[in-house]
C-alpha cells in the first residue's frame, strides 16, 4: 500500500527514504545519550551504592531504558509521521486523562505529584503528554488554517493545550508547563496565529505564573534561592551553591572523570536535573560546552529539517519537537548555572529518568521521518 501525496506521488508506507533522512539528527542525539550514560555511572556511582548496594544501579536501569528508547526512535523513524494526525483525538483525550489521572493517584516525590506506577515501572505522563499536545496543535493549525486568525478559531486548541499546561502545572511542574507554553506559542506565530491574541495571552499568562510563584509557599522558596542562595544556605540556597562550588570547581578543564566531590552526598541527585553541574566539575569547560554545541547543533539540525519540508504539518511538527528538547535542554543548564531558577527539568538525553529519555528518542525518529520526506506534502 502506498499513501499519495497532494503532488500526485506515492510516498511507502515506511515513510519517504532512509537514504534522503538526515543521519546528523540520530548521530547528535547518540553522541549526547553516550555521554549521559557515562556520566549517570559517574555521578550516581556513591548514591547508588549507598542507597542499593550496587554502584551501577541508576546506570543499568538507564541502560534498560536507552534500549526501549532506542525501539521508539526507530519506531517513530520508520512509521509517516503523517499516520499521528489520524490518530490525535484518541492520543490527545489519552494524555489529558493520565494528566488528571496522576492528579489523584500519582506518587508524590519532594512534594510534587508527577510519576504513576504502572506494572512496577514509574512513568511520568507530562513527558508524552508535552510530545502529544506539540502533535495536536500542530495539526490543529494546520486543519484550521484559515480560521487561527481570529480567536474564535484558535479557542479550542488553546482550551486543549491550556488544559494541559495546566494539568502539568497542578502535579506541580512547572519546568515542563512552561516549555509546553513557549513551544504553543511558537508554533501559533508559526502558524498564522495574530500577534495581538498571542501578546494579550502572554500578558495573562506571565500574570498567573508570577501570581502562582508569589502565592506558594514552595514557588516562593524557589524565586528567594535563585535571588540569593547564600541567605538560607542549609536549605533552599542549598542545591544552587553546591552547583556553583562543582562548576566553579571544575575550571577549564575539571577534576577527571569520576573524580569529582560535590556528587558525594554534597549535590543532592546529582545523577538527574543537577547532571551539567557534575560535568563541569569533572569535565570542565571541555565538557560542558560541547555539550552546549551539540544541543545547539541539534536545534539548528531540526529547525533546518522544518525549513526544508513542504508539507505544513510535517514543518510544525518539526520546530515544535526540536523545540522542546532544545529550550528544555537550555531551561536545565540555565537552572544549573543559577541563570533561572529551579524548575525540575532533567538535561534531554543526558539526565536520569526513563520517561523523559524514551519520549526525547521518540520525537527523535518523528523527526528523521520527516526529514525522509522533504519533499512530500
Amino acid at each position: 500500500m502506498a499513501r499519495a501525496s497532494r503532488a500526485g506521488k506515492a510516498a511507502p508506507l515506511g515513510g519517504g527514504n532512509w537514504a534522503r533522512g538526515d543521519a546528523w539528527l540520530l548521530i547528535v542525539p547518540g553522541i549526547l545519550l553516550t555521554a549521559g550514560l557515562l556520566m549517570i555511572y559517574s555521578a550516581s556511582a556513591g548514591v547508588a551504592k549507598a542507597r542499593h548496594g550496587d554502584a551501577a544501579y541508576y546506570f543499568t536501569h538507564q541502560a534498560r531504558w536507552a534500549l526501549i528508547g532506542l525501539v521508539a526512535l526507530a519506531a517513530g523513524a520508520w512509521v509517516d509521521y503523517h499516520r499521528w494526525r489520524r490518530l490525535i483525538v484518541p492520543l490527545t483525550l489519552g494524555a489529558l486523562a493520565l494528566l488528571a489521572i496522576v492528579l489523584v493517584a500519582g506518587w508524590a516525590v519532594n512534594g510534587s505529584r508527577r510519576w504513576l506506577h504502572v506494572a512496577g515501572v514509574s512513568v511520568q505522563p507530562s513527558e508524552p503528554a508535552r510530545l502529544v499536545l506539540v502533535l495536536y496543535l500542530a495539526h490543529y493549525l494546520v486543519k484550521r488554517a484559515d480560521a487561527v486568525a481570529s480567536f474564535r478559531g484558535l479557542a479550542p486548541a488553546l482550551a486543549v493545550v491550556g488544559a494541559g499546561i495546566g494539568l502539568i502545572w497542578l502535579e506541580p511542574d512547572l519546568g515542563n508547563a512552561v516549555v509546553l507554553g513557549l513551544v504553543a506559542g511558537g508554533l501559533c506565530v508559526l502558524g498564522g496565529c495574530r500577534l495581538a491574541h498571542l501578546a494579550g495571552l502572554g500578558a495573562l499568562a506571565a500574570g498567573l505564573v508570577a501570581a502562582a510563584v508569589l502565592g506558594t509557599g514552595y514557588q516562593r522558596r524557589r524565586w528567594t534561592a535563585f535571588l540569593d542562595p547564600w541567605a538560607d544556605p542549609g536549605n533552599t540556597g542549598f542545591q544552587m551553591i553546591q552547583s556553583f562550588l562543582a562548576l566553579g570547581g571544575g575550571g577549564a578543564m575539571g577534576s577527571g572523570l569520576g573524580e569529582g566531590r560535590q556528587k558525594l552526598f554534597f549535590l543532592p541527585e546529582p545523577h538527574t536535573d543537577f547532571i551539567y553541574a557534575v560535568i563541569g566539575e569533572e569535565l570542565g569547560l571541555r565538557g560542558t560546552l560541547p555539550i552546549l554545541g551539540l544541543f545547539a547543533a541539534f536545534l539548528v539540525l531540526g529547525w533546518r529539517v522544518a525549513l526544508a519540508t513542504a508539507d505544513p504539518f510535517g514543518r510544525l511538527v518539526a520546530f515544535g519537537l526540536a523545540g522542546t528538547i532544545g529550550l528544555a535542554a537550555a531551561l536545565n543548564m540555565g537552572v544549573v548555572t543559577g541563570l533561572l531558577p529551579t524548575k525540575g527539568l532533567p538535561l534531554p538525553f543526558i539526565s536520569y529518568g526513563g520517561s523523559s529519555l524514551v519520549v526525547n528518542l521518540f520525537a527523535v525518529g518523528i523527526l528523521f521521518n520527516i526529514s525522509r520526506q522533504r519533499g512530500v506534502r
